[in-house]
């Protein structure tokens, strides 16, 4: 009889799920390429990035969902009309596996509108999954940081 650790049995489950470097590399392109999508405003960088299926949830920090590409692809057009705002983003931590990856951010979005602008933080969680051979985001979501006191 065999006796296995569930610390071996949880690497080994690690290990069958974990993406190859090829793999990997793939994912941290399609990452980069959504978030340069972002930070100039780029619709069709954007929709490169994105599941081609109809579902694709985005949350947004106030709670609002949508659900599928064409609201996402909507709000996308509409926002990056707007040029009074820019993004930054802090990687905190990514995990990639097989099939499935995800990023999560520190993100700031400032309001430069204002004479003064004004930065406003949230946690941005994007996971993609494999279509085919692509990487695609399949949800997006922002949860606002209470500002400090």
């Amino acid at each position: 009889m065999v006796f296995f650790s569930s610390t071996s049995v949880a690497l080994a489950l690690l290990a069958a799920n974990s993406a190859s470097a090829s793999e990997s590399a793939a994912f941290e392109a399609a990452l980069a390429q959504h978030i340069a999508a972002i930070q100039q405003r780029d619709m069709a960088g954007m929709e490169a990035t994105i599941t081609s299926q109809p579902e694709l949830d985005l949350i947004f920090p106030n709670g609002k969902h949508t659900g599928t590409r064409a609201e996402f692809l909507s709000f996308h057009r509409e926002w990056f009309a707007d040029k009074n705002w820019s993004m930054s983003f802090e990687r905190k931590r990514v995990t990639v596996g097989k099939d499935i990856a995800v990023a999560l951010y520190r993100s700031g979005y400032t309001d430069t509108s204002k004479p003064v602008p004004e930065t406003r933080y949230s946690w941005l969680n994007l996971s993609f999954r494999k279509e085919g051979k692509k990487w695609v985001l399949f949800h997006d979501q922002n949860t606002r940081i209470p500002e400090s006191k």
